[in-house]
């Protein structure tokens, strides 16, 4: 690993100076001690731009709310009044953002890099894989580690340093909007009053607070009524295995579904019986399995099950000792539910690795027929050496037999999962009741 060399000054308190709507303030820079050492290599690869050099007296902060392209800067509201806000004309937050004057460029991007990635920070886990230059030396920032990759993480025009706050939002801001935003405080000739438009955008977002306020409002009138229990009960994933709720919660860049076209994906149907609750139990799942699997991890609730199988040996011919198949069912109140679930278990990835979603959808067969009354297929899989692995197409198999949604996942690519899955549909047509095995 390559290391971080820092002037002999880094280690020293320096300042930097912010400047919020009420003017600047000093503020002292992060230490060296706190970095992490993978980001410590990354801060020592950032290509340097010709952006600039400022001074105090160069920076000319708006004097109230401005256009910025056809968003608006605003002051901090209420809540963040050391911030500004930026708007678009339907009253959403596109982003909160902090402006920082530091002694250099460089100094600007190690010191934002410190104020996200410290100790407390998951910055091992962090892909710092996406800047972007701008035609007038601005350099942006994007972290790319689930969050949303249409807003930076910082941007940096010389020595001048813009950071971006998304607070679990789905902010978007794009580069020449950046750019627009450094222009802003560069130069007065740019400040441009927002004006009536900025009334109707505030509008229709205070709109939408009463609107929320008063949902929230019935919400709790609602849970006084029918007490704790209740209120549990009414949740979709309410006893089913924790891994439903994760999946539930992906977001469109985690899994765009709308990509996954066909005339039962977009069907509204709603209720229809679910006959199958309860009948996964220990014992189907419980026995010999063959090819050398056994039973390694194994959940069962009253709405679903979830289970591991893991190799016996690690020199059996199947699975290597760090390969296994991951099998969730689950019972939705509804086929919707169920369909919903179904396709974002598409894009679930037990072992983490970088995906690009869009390349998943693309690979994804609709209906294939091959299992349930609904099921999704995968393509072909890549191995290690670059070529196509024989039988990857059956390596994962997703598929619905009612309401309830089944996904039977293998981490080796090579290995075969849907004689498990038609085992598995047998027992919810109540065709089967023997130990799931690989037999098909």
């Amino acid at each position: 690993m390559a290391s971080l060399l820092l002037p002999a000054s880094w280690a020293e308190e320096k300042t930097c100076m912010q400047l919020t709507p009420s003017g600047w303030k000093e503020r002292k820079d992060r230490k060296d001690e706190y970095l992490l050492p993978v980001l410590k290599e990354k801060t020592g690869t950032l290509p340097l731009l010709d952006g600039g050099v400022w001074k105090q007296e160069d920076i000319v902060p708006p004097e109230g709310s401005v256009a910025c392209g056809d968003k608006f800067l605003l002051p901090g509201l209420k809540g963040m009044q050391n911030r500004w806000l930026l708007m678009d004309r339907d009253g959403n937050e596109c982003a909160h953002l902090d402006v920082y004057l530091f002694e250099s460029e460089k100094m600007a991007r190690k010191e934002f890099i410190l104020e996200r990635e410290s100790f407390s920070q998951l910055g091992d886990l962090v892909v710092w894989g996406k800047d972007v230059a701008g035609e007038r030396g601005t350099w942006c920032m994007y972290r790319l580690s689930g969050k949303s990759v249409d807003c930076p993480e910082f941007a940096v025009r010389g020595n001048l340093g813009i950071n971006f706050w998304t607070g679990g939002r789905d902010f978007s801001i794009s580069l020449p909007e950046v750019e627009q935003l450094f222009d802003l405080f560069l130069d007065r000739k740019n400040h441009i009053a927002a004006g009536e438009e900025l009334n109707r955008a505030l509008e229709k977002k205070r709109k939408r607070r009463a609107e929320y306020d008063r949902e929230k409002k019935e919400q709790y009138l609602m849970d006084e009524k029918i007490g704790p229990e209740e209120r549990r009960r009414m949740d979709p994933w309410y006893g089913m295995p924790e891994l439903c709720r994760t999946i539930a919660g992906f977001g469109r860049e985690q899994a765009p579904v709308d990509l996954l076209r066909h005339e039962e994906v977009l069907s509204e149907e709603l209720q229809i019986p679910n006959v199958h609750e309860g009948c996964m139990h220990f014992a189907l799942f419980h026995g010999e399995f063959e090819h050398g699997l056994y039973l390694g991890m194994f959940q069962e609730l009253r709405h679903g099950a979830h289970a591991v199988l893991n190799p016996v040996t690690p020199w059996d011919d199947t699975l290597t000792r760090s390969d296994f198949i991951e099998i969730l069912v689950a019972y939705a109140r509804s086929r919707k539910e169920a369909m919903e679930l179904l396709l974002k278990l598409r894009f679930y990835d037990p072992r983490n690795t970088k995906r690009d979603p869009r390349d998943v959808a693309a690979a994804t067969v609709v209906k294939p027929g091959k299992v349930g009354d609904f099921d999704l297929g995968c393509g072909p899989v890549l191995g290690p050496d670059g070529a196509l692995v024989k039988g990857s197409e059956q390596s994962a198999v997703y598929f619905l037999r009612g309401n309830t949604a089944v996904m039977v996942l293998s981490t080796d690519p090579g290995y075969s999962v849907l004689g498990i899955a038609r085992k598995l549909d047998a027992a919810l047509e109540g065709k089967g009741d023997a130990p799931v095995s690989q037999s098909d």
